[in-house]
């Protein structure tokens, strides 16, 4: 316990400091909330200030234009005083009346109903306005009052301008009295007020004189938001300077959001670090036995295991790495990792470097790390080990050296299980097609029975005896008919099992690797042409318009096997499509030839249309039993084109029709003069 007592005094000592950093932070952050909660509303009650602006600066304006007129027309009776304040009234419906006031006296008011009570007012006699008139004459300035309670009753708030004239010959100005419009108070408050900015917050506008006093005072909210650290905006109008003061409704908050939060995060981190000390304390004393652990572990490893230093020498391995090479071997702490390759190939235990070690050697120095020259080794006691060696961040080479045995010799299986297979298809077909061959042959003879020796003797035999062949000839009409139908029945089924066994003899050969090609160089057109010889009578039977564009041009290229990919792409467009057209075309460019069939048949969905190349894919088994197949026609073709150096591509759409397009290298004038006897290209699946 002692020796720990210093390490938790530590833990104790940097929790704190995370704790009282964490204090200043706090109060930082609060600060710039703060900050911006002060800015945020700044920029929300800007509405309300603009507002405020508008309103009053559009009334003062219109206030200022009939004083001019009265100025201009000092003896202006109440009928043309009506004129001038009908249109002040009609823009302003807050507007309660506008009243004259020659010499201080309001002699002239509008409207006049409801005003009567104002009529005759002496500012003079009036202790509670006469002090702001006296102000506005002798400043020569007007002002706003309010809110004060009106003669004619309610709140009101007032905007005086007063009047001078020119009179006598000095044309200097005289004091002719005052104009005032009264507002109705809660009207123009409502009109710039923000029904969500005043939800939100207490809002103060007061008039602020030149000496630093307030005058009028508009509230929109609590008047009590002035002695809550109000945010403060200057407004600057015609009639004075204005301050709106406002504070959130509920005050500025004590915390900044999620306060108790941060906090907790706070403790959780300090004792997070507290946790994380008190583990690495004990890492420190944990590391010993975790080492002790790994070497136990790699020792414990079936497989080989080595580790060599960014400068190539042996720094760990276990006991069957050792094992691997003998009692006599050089391996050895501290050995080069080339000294050990080149024991093995002495010994012969590098299968793939037999015969050319100097060769592999070169090939090992500069080998990448990647798992590409991976070689097998063949152990003193015949086992095979795969080896494998990665390169570590720091230069470092770990390796493994994994047994095989097992591995190789079940690959060895099914690579001869597979062989067998490929050999019983090829046999399979090449038995099947004989007999087959045979029997389309006599079915072809057959359909043409009534051209057959025998059947010409019955039509003579018949002839001879008039009458029986009355008789007789009904019946042995439709004998010949039926037997006619019976064997274009079963010549159309044996050209399509013999299709069936051709194309897996195909699949089978280029499984086996057996299939070649014989290029040479042909005209595009003689190939589409005999493509188009052998499908067009099949595709006009069922009522398809079959469309053949060709470009002029050549290509080196075998041309049965073109045509067999040609003559599947068609046939397949012909199966899957009722109605519409095929459209075959060649487009030839200066280095590749393009062969495209669309259809307007079925389509192919989506999701189907990468695997149609797939052998044995069929889109669905309806497909099957519906169209037949065996599903290797375009995995054959696809061979193919890439056996060419091409590609075989598809798009569809479902219910629109489909577009094959198999696209081949033209090849060179060059590759067309080869001497005929060199070595063929294969097909490889």
């Amino acid at each position: 316990m002692r020796i720990w007592a210093p390490r938790f005094l530590l833990i104790a000592m940097v929790s704190g400091l995370i704790l009282t950093f964490g204090k200043r932070i706090e109060d930082l952050s609060y600060q710039t909330y703060l900050q911006n909660l002060r800015m945020n509303a700044a920029l929300e009650l800007s509405a309300i200030r603009e507002q405020f602006e508008i309103q009053m600066v559009d009334r003062v304006l219109r206030l200022n234009q009939l004083a001019s007129a009265l100025s201009e027309n000092p003896d202006m009776n109440q009928t043309e005083f009506n004129i001038k304040a009908v249109d002040f009234l009609l823009q302003s419906n807050d507007v309660v009346n506008i009243a004259a006031a020659p010499d201080l006296v309001v002699e002239m008011i509008f409207p006049k109903t409801g005003n009567e009570g104002t009529l005759g007012l002496d500012y003079r006699a009036n202790p509670r306005q006469f002090p702001k008139v006296e102000e506005a004459m002798n400043t020569r300035r007007g002002q706003i009052d309010g809110p004060v309670d009106l003669v004619q009753g309610g709140r009101g708030l007032i905007l005086r301008q007063p009047v001078f004239t020119r009179r006598g010959s000095s044309n200097a100005l005289e004091p002719w009295g005052i104009v005032s419009v009264v507002l109705d108070y809660e009207s123009f408050i409502q009109s710039i007020s923000n029904e969500a900015l005043t939800d939100q917050y207490d809002i103060v506008l007061r008039e602020r004189r030149p000496d630093n006093r307030f005058g009028a005072e508009l509230r929109l909210g609590d008047v009590g938001a002035l002695s809550r650290d109000p945010v403060v905006m200057t407004l600057n109008i015609p009639l004075g300077i204005w301050e709106l003061a406002a504070t959130p409704i509920e005050g500025w908050p004590k915390h900044r959001p999620m306060y108790l939060w941060h906090w907790t995060l706070r403790f959780l981190f300090a004792a997070l670090v507290g946790v994380g000390l008190f583990y690495v304390l004990r890492l420190a004393d944990n590391r010993r036995a975790a080492e002790t652990r790994l070497t136990n572990g790699i020792e414990a490893l079936p497989h080989g295991f080595v580790m060599f230093d960014p400068e190539g020498r042996l720094v760990a391995m276990n006991r069957r790495y050792a094992e691997m090479h003998g009692p006599s071997s050089v391996v050895k702490i501290g050995v080069l990792y080339e000294d050990i390759v080149k024991s093995s190939l002495d010994k012969g235990i590098i299968k793939d470097a037999v015969g050319r070690e100097e060769e592999w050697l070169e090939m090992w120095r500069n080998r990448p790390l990647d798992g590409s020259l991976d070689p097998e080794q063949i152990i003193p006691d015949g086992r095979i080990m795969q080896t494998s060696d990665r390169l570590m961040d720091d230069g470092s080479i770990v390796g493994l050296r994994i047994d095989v045995t097992e591995l190789k010799r079940a690959q060895q299986a099914a690579e001869a299980a597979n062989k067998a297979k490929t050999d019983f298809m090829g046999v399979l077909s090449h038995e099947l097609r004989t007999p087959l061959t045979v029997i389309l042959g006599h079915a072809r003879l057959a359909r043409n029975i009534d051209r057959l020796p025998p059947a010409k003797a019955l039509e003579q035999a018949l002839e001879a005896h008039p009458e029986a062949a009355r008789e007789i000839e009904p019946h042995v009409d439709a004998l010949l008919t039926q037997v006619t139908g019976m064997m274009a029945r079963l010549e159309r089924s044996g050209d399509h099992l013999l299709t069936l066994i051709s194309e897996i003899l195909d699949f089978a050969k280029l499984e086996s690797g057996s299939q070649t090609l014989q290029p040479e160089l042909h005209e595009v057109a003689d190939i589409v042409t005999t493509v188009e010889d052998q499908m067009r009578p099949m595709i006009e039977e069922k009522g398809l318009a079959f469309n053949v564009t060709v470009d002029a041009g050549d290509v080196y290229a075998d041309a049965n096997r073109v045509r067999q990919v040609l003559i599947n792409l068609v046939g397949n467009a012909s199966k899957f499509t009722k109605e519409g057209s095929i459209d075959l075309t060649a487009s030839v460019s200066e280095d590749s030839v393009v062969f495209s069939v669309r259809d307007t048949g079925i389509g192919i969905p989506q999701d189907q249309v990468s695997r149609v190349f797939e052998a044995f894919h069929q889109v669905d088994s309806t497909s099957t039993r519906q169209f037949g197949g065996t599903g290797l026609g375009l995995a054959i073709s696809r061979d193919i084109a890439e056996a060419h150096g091409g590609t075989l591509t598809a798009t569809s759409v479902p219910g629109e029709g489909s577009t094959f397009v198999m696209r081949l290298p033209r090849g060179s004038q060059q590759a067309a003069g080869q001497d005929a006897e060199d070595t063929p290209r294969n097909l490889v699946a």
